[in-house]
Order: structure tokens, then sequence, then C-alpha cells
């Protein structure tokens, strides 16, 4: 069961860092070739559910890895901390609109460094 959810749990943050980039990467030249926003637009939403759907595959199967680790020495806390701190980033980055172009490329690499983290520490306790 522990290797089933550890599969489950470093696809989902593959899926999610994956889709981060690859949106991060093209939605600049985007906004250049669609001037209307319409194409953009669809694309970010669907770019937005894979993410939260990955997100939300990765935070659970990384609590429920968190509670069935026995072993004293687990640091499976300070992975799942570091991911839930990373959704909290992208949520405030998701939802406040109104903010500068300069802050929101700060979030972007905030969020970027803190998915490289989360990834790093799952990979070291597997």
């Amino acid at each position: 069961m522990e290797v089933i959810l550890k599969f489950i749990h470093v696809v989902g943050l593959s899926i999610w860092l994956g889709s981060m980039v690859t949106w991060a990467v093209f939605a600049p030249r985007m906004n250049k070739y669609d001037a209307t926003g319409n194409t953009t637009g669809i694309l970010r939403n669907s770019f937005s559910k894979i993410s939260w759907s990955s997100y939300a595959v990765s935070i659970s199967s990384g609590i429920t890895l968190y509670f069935l680790n026995e072993s004293t020495t687990s640091n499976w806390y300070i992975e799942v901390s570091v991911l839930a701190l990373a959704g909290i980033v992208i949520a405030f980055h998701s939802f406040a609109t109104n903010i500068s172009p300069a802050i929101r490329g700060a979030f972007n690499g905030v969020m970027l460094l803190l998915a490289l983290i989360a990834v790093y520490l799952t990979t070291i306790y597997i």
C-alpha cells in the first residue's frame, strides 16, 4: 500500500510541477499572439484544473503517507508542510489578480522554488 501511495504522490507532484513550468513558459508567449485573450483564458482554466487536481492528489497522498509511516525518523511532515505552503502561495497568486506584474513574477519564482523543494524532499523520503 505504501509503495502505491508513494508512486501516486510522485506522479501527482510531477504533473503539478510540469503544468506549472509549462504554463510559465507558454503564457507570456501566448499573450503576445492572442490579442483577445480567449485562447489564453481557456488554456489557463485547463492548466488550473490539471494543476489543482494533481496538487490535491499530492497533498492527500502525502498526508496519508505521513500517517502510515510508523517510523520515528519519518520526515514526511516537512515535505507535506512545504507542499501546503506552496498551495497557499499558489492560491494567493491565482486569486489576487490586482497585484503588480513584479509581485506576480516574484510569486512565480517562490511557487517554482517551493515546488522544486517539495519534489526534492519527496525523493529524499522515498
